[in-house]
């Protein structure tokens, strides 16, 4: 839309915006403001005119995707935003959706609690995201959806780019910069959950603000922000907290890629995460990396009113071979004020047999998915891209008298890009629990059918 200064005869969504502030600056009843009282008692169609029609296209296209662009139709000298948006007065975006259909056997033996051989909707969402400019570029992101049956809000962000000093300045809902694992998005982790320790003591979607970005012409990114709970998530702690103070650097002391395309990459990593509790306090619990799978290791709520976590990351990746792992160790306080340790760790190794390799995202810090070279298909005798995983993680949730019990986990799984938006998943593994007051074996077989739009 297009607003002209202070005067003229304005429709009332012009003047509804502006009213407030001509006021303020004329002190008396200027025309725009007679202008929005008289279209308060007008009809639709005396207000909706020709002349009032907002000056702003908005176009649809697809391409491997629906696609929108929103744009000024022409150009008003003297415009307010003019001065804001120069001369890159657009918005794009892609409207998405996301399918993730899951399907799983369990065996269990001890004295484990029973699990039912099920499937489910691991996640169906629909988001859009997109880039813009004001007074700075700026990205943005909206996904929401359902999980498991419950109502997830996962991202609802504006990041605004090449901001002084500090990089980029993000705010709204989005995953806390903490764990190169955490960070991936859903459709691009190698298996088709993330680590039990990652499950067990990361924050996941948050509400708050993020500070920094990747050092200029260095191999280094810095984030760190405030942020507070704001609903469940689907993968992290399950603590209650009013505030969290959260920071991740990372380094790639190795870069081959840019000389060579089957270079190799080394990633390094540390982050932390200080928590000031509320409610029950901290409370760590992990599945055995299957999310229709019961919780086998639980703290249960500690009752303190701190906790901290540390964890330092890994990475080795060349060609289409990686090998990369994560610890993680969390210091939380009790209603006693007595302080627990708690930790784990995961290493992973993963080959993609076609030849394909992971993407990594260098103002993030992680690894991205792997993009088929060529589609699924008979007719050309193409599998697509096929990926080998195997994953080896601990999480020990028990100290002193809290004992959440330890869990160690052998996974192995085997992935299908069909495309560059579908994605067949196979894993496969055995968790044994020990230190719990059910203790056990739990073995299960699990696929994934993944499409995203």
């Amino acid at each position: 839309m297009s607003f002209q200064g202070c005067s003229g005869n304005k429709g009332a969504l012009t003047a509804a915006l502006l009213a407030a502030g001509c006021s303020a600056i004329a002190g008396e009843d200027t025309n725009i403001v007679r202008a929005a009282r008289t279209d308060e008692d007008a009809s639709w169609e005396s207000v909706f005119t020709e002349e009032n029609q907002v000056p702003f296209h908005i176009n649809f296209y697809v391409k491997e995707g629906l696609y929108y662009e929103v744009m000024e139709t022409s150009e008003y000298e003297g415009a307010f935003y003019t001065s804001i948006f120069s001369e890159k007065r657009r918005v794009t975006g892609r409207l998405g959706m996301k399918v993730h259909l899951d399907a799983a056997l369990y065996q269990e033996k001890g004295a484990l609690p029973a699990a039912d051989n099920n499937f489910a909707f691991r996640r169906f969402r629909v988001n859009t995201f997109g880039r813009g400019f004001l007074l700075s570029p700026f990205t943005y992101g909206v996904e929401f959806g359902m999980a498991d049956g419950k109502f997830f809000f996962n991202d609802g962000y504006v990041w605004f780019h090449e901001v002084p000093y500090v990089s980029s300045i993000k705010g709204g809902i989005f995953t806390a910069p903490m764990s190169m694992e955490a960070l991936q998005s859903s459709s691009a982790t190698a298996m088709m959950e993330v680590g039990s320790p990652i499950t067990a003591f990361t924050p996941g979607d948050l509400l708050g603000l993020q500070l920094g970005g990747a050092l200029k012409n260095k191999p280094v990114t810095l984030h760190g922000g405030w942020f507070a709970d704001v609903n469940d998530s689907e993968n992290r702690d399950a603590s209650q907290s009013y505030a969290r103070l959260i920071g991740r650097a990372t380094w790639l002391p190795v870069d081959e890629v840019e000389e060579n395309p089957d270079g190799k990459i080394i990633h390094l990593g540390a982050s932390f995460s200080h928590m000031f509790t509320a409610g029950d306090g901290a409370r760590y619990r992990s599945r055995p990396e299957s999310y229709l799978a019961p919780f086998l290791i639980d703290t249960e709520p500690l009752g303190g009113d701190r906790a901290m976590v540390y964890g330092l990351e890994g990475a080795w990746q060349k060609g289409s071979v990686m090998v990369r792992g994560e610890f993680l160790q969390a210091h939380a306080d009790d209603a006693a004020d007595q302080t627990h340790r708690f930790g784990g760790a995961y290493l992973m190794a993963s080959w993609v047999l076609t030849g394909e390799r992971r993407a990594y995202n260098r103002d993030g810090g992680y690894f991205t998915k792997v993009t088929p070279a060529r589609a699924f298909s008979f007719r050309d005798k193409s599998w697509g891209a096929l990926e080998w995983t195997t994953r080896l993680s601990h999480s020990d949730l028990s100290d002193e008298q809290i004992q959440g019990g330890v869990m160690t986990i052998l996974s192995t799984g085997f992935n299908v890009y069909t495309s560059k938006r579908g994605r067949i998943m196979f894993n496969a593994g055995v968790a044994d629990v020990k230190n719990s007051p059910t203790p056990g074996e739990f073995y299960f077989l699990q696929t994934r059918f993944q499409i995203d739009l």
